[in-house]
Parts: structure tokens; C-alpha cells; sequence
């Protein structure tokens, strides 16, 4: 550990007395844009940006693409965002939310979805609060690899996070913005990028602070709800999105609403769930008998499913049986959305019913750059998946801790003017609102420098258009009032 230590301080001294003169510049276009309906001048960069994975050896690109309000101060308010993966582009976060243009989809979830996406201007756009950089990791976007690049660096938490901390200070030394309040933004694999930045900015450069950090579908706490049999946490945070999910497929008593059966489901799992998953075999069998009878009120199970199966149920095998009579499987990004399940399908399914509207996304990129001002898109990869296995840090004991959080308690305790944001999808299978919560709950990030919301929506949240536009709001008052300290 010391050594790794001793690597990155090395790595940032050079990074940090670096030039910033090396970026290629790919497109420079702008445009006008009406931003609460009045025009605004914005100009858009495309380029990619050195990195490297030790001293003296810039092994590789990151790409980035950012658009700044034309004239703005130098101290406007900077908004890094990013995707996850790991291996995404940031074009889902684009074209889903943050970008000039703006890909919609169809509102109902059985719908079917257009053959060619439309793109439209973003009728809700975030740069009348601040300025928008985009980053694509090493490998992503229009960046690259080198033949020699140092893979387990960049496909490391640790390295990735770096690498990405340095491209944000090339930019904002190469335009002058290193005293711009900075936020960054990831979602979904991409917080944990967000987590680790906040300590490798500091180590590229220690003058560097961070304003605020916004987390999208939080994967901070995997150890927590991975779907490992004996890990009774993870049934406790799963079961309020499970009874949303249910609720929203009609599979509980009527009235219901989603948002009410998740409470309801919450208050049950950590009181007479958790109990019940903590004595195992040695519950008696009426307790066990009154908590599936519970447990299949709450989430759509039958108590008979729950009785076999020590009254637990993974987020894969709620998928398959909660709409087994009908023959059709749920989503795992969004359960709103299902698939025929095939007749010899076993009790996790491959295939995700959403990824049709992922791919809505990816299929627009091409023609979203091209109205940027690149000449040819063609070379853009909205995914690079890593070749072999991802390095989440720590050791492979079984007992490895990933505290993914500590670099963000830590800001937050130096920092009272630190704040975070947490958001979460009631019908995301993936990073579940329960986790969310947990997270915060096992946190000891001050109440009043944490905000944490839910959207009637799933994983891509901003899929759903009312949460959209409740999403962009959320995030302009939270760069907003960091701003205004």
C-alpha cells in the first residue's frame, strides 16, 4: 500500500507541473440556445486530453466535450459529468439529460420505440447554472489506448479515477477555469469514479477542491447488496423496490401506490425481515409462517416461494417470477419495462428488457457529434467494455472492504460548504433505492450536507420525462445554492 501511495504522489507531482498545451482539439462549433426563453451563445469542444498511468509515460487519452456559455467569467460554476460502466461513454447522461440535444422516449414502457431516434434541442438545459464538461474514460468516446498502455492501471478505481482527475485539470488549466466551483457528477459505475476523484484530483494537483459531488444510481455500496446468497442485507435494502416494482404491475392489494408500498416495505425489512433473515434455521416455524405471508403481501411472492426458499428472493429471481403467469421477465434497469420470458429460462435471465432505450442513445450519438462539428463520427465508442476483470482496489481476501464513501465523509468533515447528492430510481433493479438509503444511513456525512431523492423511474432516471425535468431542477438548485456560500 505504501508503494502504491508513493506511485501516486510521484505521478501527481509530474501531472501537476505538466504543460497544458497537449490537447487535441477534434471540433469547435457554436450555437444558440434559448435557455429560459432567452438566447444564450454557447460554444462546444470536442477533443481528447494526455493521460498517463506513471511518470513520464502519457500512455493514453481521455476524451472530453464540454460547452461553455460564450463570454462567461472564469469563476462560473463547472459541472463534470460522466457514465459508468465501466467501458461507457458519457452519451447516455448527453442525450438523456445533460446535453445541447436531447433523445425522447416513449413514456409508456410497453410502447414500442422508434426505429431512428429523434433528436431535439434540450428544452431544459443546466448551463444557465453552470458549464458542462463531459469526460470519456481511456478507451471511450474518440479516446484511446496506447499499444503499451499500462491496462491494469486504467482498468483499475483507482487508476480510472486518476486518469479522469487528470484530464479535468488539463482542461481547466488549458481555458483557465481552476478557480471555477467544481462539481462532478457520475452515475452508476461512474460514482464510484465520482467517490475516488474527489482524492485523485488533490494528488494531480492539492490545490484543487471540490464543491459538491452528484451520485446517480449509487454503486458505492456493492459489498452490500451483491447478490451473494448468505448476505441477508442485501434481501432488507432489495425488498422496498420490490414492492414498488410489484405495486406497479398490479401484483398487490389495490389501492396501491409505488412510492407508499416501498415505505411500507422499508419499515417491515429492518425490523421483522432483518430479524427473521438473522435467525435462519432457527426461527419457529409461525414466525416463519407470518413473515412469507408478509413478505408475499409486500412484493407480489407468492409465501409458499418465500417458505422454500428461506424466505429470501434475489433481484434475479424476482425478475423471472413475478410476472411468470404471464410468460414475460422484468427489466433489471427499469422493471417497469419486460420481455417474453423464454419457455426453458431459469432463474436468471440474461437479456434486458431496457436496453432498447439504451440503445435509443447510442443510436443518436453519430448524428449528435455531427451537428457539433465533427466531420466523422465513426470513430466514437459509446462502449469499451475492459478485456478481463475489473480492479475494484483492496486485495482478493475475502474479507476486502471497498469504503468507496471515505473519500467523500472525509471532504465532507474538512468542508461544511461540501455537499452531497443522491438519487435513485423507485424501479431500478440494479442500484436499489433501499441501497441508497442504507448508504447514507451507515454514512457519517452530516444531515444538512447530503440530499437524497427518489424519481418514479428506473436506473436512467432521466428516461422518464417527469423526472427529467425534476432531476435538472434538483441539480441546478444544488449547483445553485453551493454557489451562492
Amino acid at each position: 500500500m505504501a508503494s502504491t501511495k508513493i506511485a501516486g504522489w510521484l505521478l501527481a507531482s509530474a501531472v501537476a507541473s505538466a504543460p497544458a498545451t497537449a490537447q487535441t482539439l477534434i471540433a469547435h462549433s457554436e450555437r444558440t440556445v434559448i435557455i429560459d426563453h432567452q438566447s444564450t451563445r454557447i460554444a462546444t469542444e470536442i477533443g481528447t486530453l494526455p493521460v498517463a498511468s506513471a511518470t513520464g509515460h502519457d500512455d493514453a487519452t481521455a476524451g472530453y466535450i464540454s460547452h461553455m456559455r460564450a463570454g462567461g467569467a472564469a469563476e462560473r460554476p463547472l459541472l463534470v459529468a460522466f457514465n459508468g460502466g465501466p467501458g461507457a461513454s458519457s452519451t447516455y447522461l448527453q442525450l438523456g439529460a445533460l446535453g445541447l440535444d436531447h433523445v425522447a422516449v416513449p413514456q409508456v414502457p410497453d410502447a414500442p420505440l422508434p426505429a431512428t431516434p429523434t433528436l431535439a434541442p434540450n428544452d431544459d438545459s443546466l448551463l444557465d447554472t453552470a458549464d458542462l464538461l463531459f469526460i470519456d474514460p481511456p478507451g471511450t468516446g474518440f479516446s484511446s489506448l496506447s499499444p503499451g498502455a499500462d491496462l491494469d492501471f486504467y482498468h483499475s478505481a483507482h487508476g480510472d479515477a486518476l486518469a479522469a482527475a487528470q484530464a479535468v485539470r488539463a482542461w481547466l488549466v488549458a481555458h483557465g477555469r481552476t478557480h471555477a466551483p467544481l462539481y462532478i457528477l457520475g452515475e452508476s459505475y461512474g460514482t464510484i469514479r465520482t467517490a475516488a476523484m474527489v482524492d485523485a484530483l488533490r494528488e494531480v494537483d492539492p490545490a484543487m477542491q471540490v464543491a459538491g459531488v452528484l451520485l446517480l444510481g449509487q454503486a458505492l455500496n456493492m459489498i452490500e447488496t451483491a447478490q451473494r446468497p448468505d448476505n441477508i442485507v442485501s434481501y432488507v435494502v432489495s425488498l422496498p423496490t420490490l414492492a414498488a416494482i410489484a405495486c406497479y404491475h398490479g401484483k398487490l392489494a389495490k389501492p396501491c401506490d409505488p412510492a407508499r408500498a416501498a415505505d411500507a416495505a422499508q419499515a417491515f425489512a429492518g425490523t421483522s425481515y432483518l430479524r427473521a433473515l438473522y435467525e435462519g434455521r432457527n426461527i419457529a416455524p409461525a414466525e416463519k409462517q407470518r413473515v412469507a405471508a408478509q413478505l408475499a403481501a409486500l412484493s407480489g411472492i407468492s409465501a409458499a416461494y418465500y417458505r422454500a426458499h428461506d424466505l429470501r428472493i434475489s433481484k434475479e429471481q424476482f425478475r423471472v417470477e413475478l410476472l411468470r403467469a404471464e410468460g414475460k421477465v422484468i427489466g433489471r434497469y427499469d422493471a417497469r419495462y419486460t420481455a417474453p420470458r423464454a419457455p426453458d429460462a431459469g432463474p436468471v435471465v440474461g437479456p434486458d428488457a431496457f436496453s432498447a432505450v439504451s440503445r435509443q442513445y447510442e443510436q443518436a450519438m453519430p448524428a449528435y457529434l455531427r451537428a457539433l462539428g465533427v466531420a466523422d463520427p465513426s470513430g466514437y465508442a459509446v462502449l469499451a467494455p475492459a478485456k478481463g476483470s475489473w480492479n475494484y482496489g483492496g486485495d482478493t481476501s475475502p474479507f476486502t472492504d471497498w469504503p468507496f464513501l471515505d473519500p467523500i465523509e472525509k471532504a465532507a468533515a474538512v468542508d461544511p460548504h461540501f455537499r452531497l447528492f443522491v438519487s435513485s430510481g423507485l424501479y431500478d433493479l440494479t442500484t436499489t433505492i433501499g441501497a441508497a438509503d442504507y448508504l447514507i444511513a451507515q454514512s457519517n456525512v452530516p444531515a444538512a450536507q447530503y440530499q437524497v431523492e427518489r424519481f418514479p423511474a428506473g436506473h436512467v432516471s432521466y428516461s422518464d420525462e417527469a423526472s427529467r425535468h425534476r432531476l435538472i431542477a434538483d441539480i441546478r438548485a444544488f449547483v445553485a445554492a453551493g454557489t451562492a456560500r
